[in-house]
């Protein structure tokens, strides 16, 4: 009876995997010059699992041409938990998009990579800040959400 009892409380004590990763950020993004400028302002929830499916939602505001539209949309991915290097791989495997989504297709694929894989390193930096860059640049730093 004693072992069962420290089985169980040893099942409670396992903390949970810390490879998860829920965070969010705020986007402001500016590209381009005088007509061609795209000013881009976009809150993003990320949520990474290994080895399962994972997303990244986005809801904002991109301003071109005098115009403003809305986006609202939702990237599912899977990431390798592999983590015999430093990078993990990425997968993209669609978006969706919201129906008060009003970004036109042309304009989402200046903002957006047409890469299906991508090789991201998840750092924390400190306390509940994580950075995720990839081989040249940190593409994104996201505060922890609970």
């Amino acid at each position: 009876m004693l072992l069962i009892a420290v089985f169980i409380g040893a099942l409670l004590y396992v903390p949970k995997d810390t490879r998860v990763l829920d965070c969010t950020a705020d986007m402001n993004l500016e590209l381009g010059k005088d007509h061609d400028k795209i000013v881009a302002n976009i809150h993003l929830v990320v949520h990474f699992v290994p080895d399962e499916l994972s997303y990244i939602t986005e809801y904002g505001v991109v301003t071109y041409n005098n115009q403003r539209y809305i986006v609202d949309r939702y990237a599912r991915l899977r990431y390798s938990g592999d983590n015999r290097h430093s990078f993990n791989e990425f997968k993209r495997e669609g978006i969706e998009k919201n129906i008060s989504e009003t970004l036109p297709d042309s304009l989402s694929e200046k903002l957006t990579s047409a890469q299906k894989v991508f090789l991201f390193k998840v750092r924390k930096l400190q306390g509940e800040i994580w950075s995720i860059s990839d081989l040249r640049r940190t593409v994104l730093v996201c505060a922890k959400s609970d």
